[in-house]
């Protein structure tokens, strides 16, 4: 094996544990000498690809690689065919609306549309962004239509962090809670994420059946009430069939 698949190796751990690691962890986990580990480390530190803890000397993903993934949903087609669909949904539902996608167990914020007159508002949803998979109304649709083994892998082995006293930590009921979303065919966030926060999401289809992408709308819970959800899900659901049906998929009910 050479440095370059090394250095891909090392690159591929430190974005599966989504967490800062030494040297030793690293030798132990991919079975190189820690001086290969320490050689490759401080070569891709030189170019940013990773970083240095200053405090534990410890070790994660650098900047450079944000850069290339946004460099890569700019270049992504399917941004280009869904955002008509993202506009249409926000100017009739006055609420943002992002893209998300599944890359490498990972639900990621391809793009978003904001109405104008709360373009400042902060909300947890940026373009590049991972959207968690537990308590995101995009991630946990994402994660819904995964394969059984794949759910029950990714459910145990990463963290669930608890970002609000709604955020569902317990492996065993995020399990239950996709298996209902996906019945469902579309998935709520009712505060999960950020308090005063609520978000719809539904799925995107390609020409396999396969769900490849999520559509949401994400505003404050005052503005999500129940009898405008129902309206929203339906405005939803509308336009993600219609972009499935531009993507070769050719069910008529999405659900």
């Amino acid at each position: 094996m050479n440095s370059i698949e090394k250095s891909i190796q090392i690159l591929n751990y430190l974005s599966y544990v989504e967490k800062s690691v030494g040297i030793t962890e690293l030798s132990s986990k991919l079975l190189f000498p820690k001086s290969t580990v320490h050689r490759i480390l401080k070569s891709l530190l030189k170019h940013s690809l990773v970083d240095q803890e200053r405090d534990t000397s410890k070790y994660r993903l650098g900047l450079r690689i944000l850069e290339y993934s946004n460099s890569f949903y700019n270049s992504f087609d399917f941004r280009q065919i869904a955002k008509p669909f993202l506009k249409k949904i926000c100017l009739e539902t006055g609420i943002t609306t992002f893209l998300t996608a599944w890359y490498g167990g990972r639900s990621i914020c391809l793009d978003s549309i904001a109405p104008s007159r709360i373009a400042n508002t902060h909300l947890f949803v940026e373009t590049g962004k991972e959207m968690p998979f537990h308590s995101a109304a995009s991630g946990k649709m994402l994660l819904a239509h995964q394969p059984s083994e794949d759910i029950k892998r990714i459910i145990n082995e990463k963290t669930l962090p608890k970002y609000t006293s709604k955020t569902i930590i317990n492996p065993k009921k995020l399990e239950e809670h996709l298996l209902e979303i996906r019945h469902k065919g579309f998935s709520i966030c009712n505060e999960e994420l950020e308090e005063g926060a609520k978000a719809v999401s539904v799925p995107v289809k390609n020409i396999n059946k396969e769900v490849i992408a999520s559509i949401t709308i994400t505003g404050l819970s005052k503005r999500m009430s129940s009898s405008n959800i129902k309206k929203f899900i339906k405005i939803l659901l509308k336009s993600s069939q219609e972009l499935s049906e531009v993507l070769g998929y050719k069910e008529k009910n999405i659900l």
